[in-house]
């Protein structure tokens, strides 16, 4: 699965109401982009975006007003949204696709604990503003790909099973050096024996 594929699932899953709403269009192909991303999926009868082969029925291409405007909570003006293909099709996505909204502060909560989220997004917010807004949006979304989707970070418990086999591996290789040295002493004394 693509980052942007996971993106918008990850938003989903934060909306089972539009998820259900989603389901409605289960089988059609849609491709959504916001420049440089861009993904194409079919919508499942659970509501999700799958990957698909094959050209996309409808698209949806956001400009990047639009996506300033949903970074603030606010619907895209029509003019910041282009739609391609079959047009009922895509206005009924957008329609649903626009109600989106990113809950930082759950992602945030699973990767420091509920306090620590609910004050880090207050201060982050307090300090920058929009700018603030939307970089702590960014930095959530990051962190998450980071570490779920594209695993470029250890998770502690992962880390701590590695470092275990590592430290495991390095015993039995001392264990079998030994071994095979004593086995050598006894080839080289039997040899050393039959020789004289």
């Amino acid at each position: 699965m693509n980052f942007g594929l996971a993106a918008v699932n990850h938003l989903l899953g934060q909306h089972p109401v539009l998820r259900a709403e989603l389901a409605a269009f289960a089988g059609r192909r849609v491709a959504l982009t916001l420049a440089p991303l861009s993904v194409t999926g079919v919508i499942t009868d659970d509501g999700w975006f799958a990957d698909c082969a094959g050209e996309a029925e409808a698209g949806i291409r956001l400009g990047a007003a639009a996506a300033v405007s949903a970074l603030r909570g606010r619907s895209p003006d029509f003019g910041a949204v282009d739609v391609s293909g079959d047009v009922e099709l895509a206005h009924g996505v957008g329609r649903v696709l626009s109600q989106l909204r990113w809950h930082a502060g759950e992602d945030a909560a699973r990767l420091v604990g509920d306090i620590a989220a609910n004050r880090l997004e207050r201060s982050v917010r307090r300090l920058g503003g929009i700018q603030g807004e939307i970089g702590w949006r960014l930095a959530q979304n990051w962190i998450e790909h980071v570490r779920d989707e594209e695993p470029l970070l250890a998770h502690r418990d992962e880390v701590a099973r590695f470092v275990g086999a590592v430290d495991t591996l390095r015993d039995d290789c001392e264990r079998l050096e030994k071994r095979l040295d004593v086995l050598s002493q006894n080839l080289r004394g039997r040899s050393e024996a039959g020789v004289k």
